[in-house]
């Protein structure tokens, strides 16, 4: 049974990952952990009252919506919303994280929202899910992995994006964004090693030329694939997501995602 946490803050953004995920997973025996964090540090839109029972009710309407596969449970804690997500994953063993994002609706949230940037960047466990506010959402017939082949990927790195494709019998583009015209000979290894950790999952391998940033790179990649209904990107050191993130405001606000975007954790 795959372990899901979902935090919320009772907001649309938040509601809207909530359902994603339960559609998502509607063909897998799924244990949903509904967190609320009460951070006494800010001044919170609800107390703490209020969040228990909103939380249950929560949980009570989605119980009487969804299938006899999925159970549902609370978690409030009194923490800020960062190091009650920590918490929750390691204590439960989280398999998924998803979260809400903002998209570039303000400076303050560039990219994602300044939450979701903050989880993914600290959180290095488990595989995070990021759902744009606006993405009215379908089947990943298309997932698109955007890879460099600078670094030696592991068959476990990949499991939580083989496990999503083989849900839904989805196809694995392998993107490689390089401004190089050949790979070189690490390149080349890992190559190998990806496709064969990809032996047996439907994937084709495309090779792009980098834009003038990540970000536009990965918008235009949305644009061209019609069917896609998820990008991942593996969390490495030097990697793509720390890439946009350190790109420069003005390229990162012209970006916004406009599917699902999967973080995997790299393992050591």
């Amino acid at each position: 049974m795959l372990k899901i946490l979902l935090p919320t803050d009772f907001s649309d953004n938040a509601q809207k990952a909530i359902d994603y995920a339960i559609y998502l997973l509607e063909r897998e025996s799924c244990t949903f952990y509904l967190l609320y964090a009460y951070d006494l540090m800010l001044s919170a839109p609800v107390t703490k009252l209020d969040a228990e029972d909103r939380l249950e009710l929560l949980q009570q309407k989605l119980e009487a919506v969804n299938n006899s596969q999925h159970t549902f449970e609370c978690i409030l804690l009194t923490d800020t919303v960062l190091s009650a997500i920590k918490k929750t994953v390691t204590d439960k063993d989280i398999d998924y994280l998803f979260m809400g994002t903002k998209g570039s609706s303000a400076l303050r949230e560039i990219f994602m929202g300044s939450v979701t940037v903050g989880v993914i960047k600290q959180i290095d466990t488990c595989p995070i899910i990021a759902i744009p506010e606006e993405y009215d959402y379908d089947i990943p017939d298309d997932i698109i992995f955007a890879n460099d082949f600078k670094h030696p990927i592991k068959t476990l790195e990949l499991t939580p994006l083989i496990k999503i494709s083989l849900l839904w019998d989805s196809t694995i583009n392998v993107v490689l964004v390089d401004a190089k015209k050949e790979l070189d000979e690490t390149q080349k290894l890992n190559k190998e090693l990806l496709r064969n950790s990809l032996k047996d999952i439907r994937h084709r391998l495309v090779k792009v030329k980098k834009k003038d940033s990540v970000s536009t790179t990965l918008n235009h990649l949305e644009k061209e694939y019609k069917n896609i209904g998820m990008v991942s990107l593996l969390n490495t050191k030097h990697g793509f997501f720390e890439k946009l993130v350190r790109e420069p405001i003005i390229r990162k606000i012209a970006f916004k995602t406009k599917v699902p975007l999967l973080v995997l954790p790299q393992i050591d």
